[in-house]
């Protein structure tokens, strides 16, 4: 599925992976995984690997807490949308749909996110999801989607809480995917495009 999944990239993209030896079974995971990716994107995606312990500097800059963490970023270098977790199974679809979407394929959310923009405060998403969730695949890519359409107002940060138990208890996560909006509302279960938007806007109200 990876393999065909990515076949669909029909521009050059570059990803930065952070990874720890302090985590080093999921990391290794991580990076036989976006091999996979690589070898079969026909030379359009590239990974620039970046050991947490000997790149601080640029850990600080990215704001890297945690690893391994993918990174996807913008024209303009910000970090848009980050992945604690492998993207294989459930999480494949979206991930490949955010990379098409970084370069330039059309974004479903771009007019509706554009219309409400200035009603949207800055807000950082957190999808706490599991490799295997029936709903976890949607949540995503609508997350994913609007904030690529933000212009750096939201950045979402995919989680999974098998990887990272420690932020499972931290928010007290029982059901997947539960959204986490700016560390003081949590959405839970099979959210939609347009109850995440309400969200945003009724944030500012």
């Amino acid at each position: 599925m990876i393999r065909e999944e990515i076949k669909k990239l029909s521009k050059p993209v570059t990803l930065k992976i952070f990874t720890s030896s302090k985590n080093l079974q999921e990391s290794v995971k991580m990076i036989e995984v976006m091999d996979i990716y690589q070898k079969a994107s026909n030379g359009m995606l590239k990974i620039e690997e970046y050991k947490l312990e000997t790149n601080s500097d640029l850990a600080k800059k990215y704001e890297i807490q945690q690893a391994p963490t993918i990174l996807m970023t913008n024209a303009k270098d910000q970090v848009i949308i980050r992945y604690l977790a492998v993207p294989s199974a459930a999480k494949i679809q979206p991930f490949v749909q955010a990379l098409m979407v970084l370069t330039g394929t059309p974004n479903y959310y771009e007019n509706v996110i554009r219309e409400n923009l200035n009603k949207i405060s800055p807000t950082i998403i957190k999808v706490l999801i599991t490799d295997y969730c029936a709903y976890c695949s949607t949540v995503i890519s609508i997350c994913s989607q609007f904030a690529l359409a933000s212009e750096g107002k939201l950045r979402t940060i995919i989680i999974d809480i098998m990887a990272y138990l420690d932020i499972s208890e931290q928010y007290n996560v029982t059901t997947v995917p539960t959204l986490i909006v700016n560390e003081d509302k949590k959405l839970i279960g099979d959210i939609t495009a347009e109850e995440l938007l309400y969200e945003l806007i009724n944030k500012t109200l």
